[in-house]
């Protein structure tokens, strides 16, 4: 055989080996995702619509932060 020949044909068993590698590393990972998937608990109260349709608009204010020596001298 030539050269060109053996050249040919291990780039062609590199290439499907590396083929075949990476379906396999692919489907490995595809089961564990799909059984870390069952894993996951969705949470179903985070799907409910707020109770009072006034709050879907606000966001949380954060309270004025006091100190403890200002609130307790003007008490």
């Amino acid at each position: 055989m030539s050269l060109w020949l053996w050249i040919v044909v291990i780039s062609g068993t590199l290439l499907a080996l590396s083929l075949l590698v990476g379906l396999a590393l692919a489907a490995i990972l595809g089961s564990i995702s799909r059984d870390l998937s069952e894993l996951v608990e969705l949470e179903r109260w985070a799907d409910v619509p707020l109770a009072d349709e006034r709050l879907a608009g606000m966001e949380c204010e954060s309270t004025p932060s006091v100190s403890p020596r200002r609130s307790r001298a003007q008490a």
